[in-house]
């Protein structure tokens, strides 16, 4: 996931496409602009995007490429991912291969094979191989299973399918497939509506009762009093010192925590354009994640609070009873999912009023939110 942003990042970092930028960390290349052809030293990963992309050299891992015209003259050790109008592998690619493209020719693939293209032609493919096209041409052996689907399909005289061979065709009656590809025991051909209309969903049933739906609720509902019980069992000053911060002050709350989410995501462009920064970019991620995790649990909590204290009740002083007002918190929360438009924005200012609580807590003081607001 950290790669392709570098090369995107490189695509960023160019002023002009004439240029050519090039960008090598530890055993990985990656190469940008109008036309730009790798021809050696081997290296690892691969990452290319142009107008003109040429590999004519060997690469010792994966070949990630984008680009008008995409040329593989040399062996990929790895996996490839190409994609562009023009799309030909004459070199072999040892992993597997997923291409897309209007033109596409490949060669040897000694893994799974799926490509995409208008005109698509195989050579030979050590697994299984996914095929969607208009015109499909395959010369040599598949070792695996194989799906076709396309207008017209051509068998040279070496084609061969070791497993089930599976097509969908516009006209199937248009489509023979010779005893030498696979006996017709092992192939079938289907309409291409069959395909498009989803034939295998009986073999991933998705049907979901009332009663799941119901229990699956009710089981975050527990899990978010469990996790707030905890934190209470743990830390029961700092969770008093926050609900009392944001019940005294929830506009400034909400209007902290949303400051401080705009910041975390913000950073995470800012990273990209650095090239350098990008490789902070996934823990500014899982710090926003966690960041919104924690502010839903504790805007659930401070809501189930306030709910209880509007009733006139005491707030109880036991974890068993703040658990049940987690709970309660984390009942109408998730209710007000269900609520369209102003549920997502009551559940979306419930996450800031969490969020700016504990930024008050983790900020210096007196900036935003001020923890000195705190009264018992």
């Amino acid at each position: 996931m950290l790669r392709p942003l570098i090369l995107i990042a490189c695509l960023m970092a160019g002023p002009a496409l004439a240029e050519t930028n090039v960008l090598t960390i530890a055993q990985d290349r990656y190469e940008a602009g109008a036309s730009v052809r790798f021809a050696g030293p081997e290296v690892a990963d691969l990452f290319m995007a142009g107008n003109r992309v040429v590999v004519a050299a060997p690469v010792g891992g994966s070949a990630y490429l984008a680009g008008r015209r995409v040329t593989v003259e040399d062996a990929v050790v790895g996996d490839l991912f190409a994609a562009g109008y023009d799309v030909s592998v004459g070199g072999t690619v040892s992993g597997d291969a997923s291409v897309t493209g209007f033109e596409v020719m490949l060669g040897e693939v000694g893994g799974n094979l799926r490509a995409v293209g208008s005109e698509v032609q195989i050579a030979s493919v050590g697994g299984y191989a996914l095929v969607t096209g208009a015109d499909v041409v395959l010369q040599g052996a598949i070792a695996g299973d194989a799906v076709l689907v396309a207008d017209r399909i051509d068998f040279g005289p070496g084609a061969r399918v070791a497993g089930a061979l599976t097509i969908y065709a516009e006209d199937p009656g248009s489509i023979t497939v010779p005893d030498f590809v696979a006996p017709a025991a092992r192939v079938k051909i289907e309409t291409r509506s069959s395909y498009d209309k989803g034939a295998w969903e009986h073999r991933m049933p998705v049907r979901v009762s009332f009663w799941q739906v119901t229990s699956g609720f009710l089981l975050g509902v527990l899990i978010s009093g469990l996790i707030a019980a905890l934190v209470i069992a743990v830390a029961p000053k700092a969770v008093q010192d926050w609900r009392l911060l944001a019940l005294g002050h929830p506009g400034r709350a909400i209007w902290t925590g949303f400051l401080v989410t705009s910041a975390l995501a913000g950073s995470g462009f800012v990273l990209t354009m650095t090239i350098v920064g990008v490789f902070l970019l996934p823990v500014m991620l899982t710090i926003t994640a966690l960041a919104i995790f924690a502010g839903y649990a504790l805007g659930s909590y401070v809501l189930g609070v306030g709910l209880w204290l509007a009733g006139g009740w005491q707030m109880p002083d036991g974890v068993p009873g703040k658990f049940g007002l987690a709970c309660l918190g984390a009942l109408v929360a998730g209710a007000a999912w269900a609520v369209p438009v102003a549920g997502w924005f009551f559940v979306l200012g419930l996450t800031m009023l969490g969020i700016g609580t504990l930024a008050a807590f983790v900020l210096p003081a007196g900036l935003l939110l001020r923890r000195a607001e705190v009264k018992a």
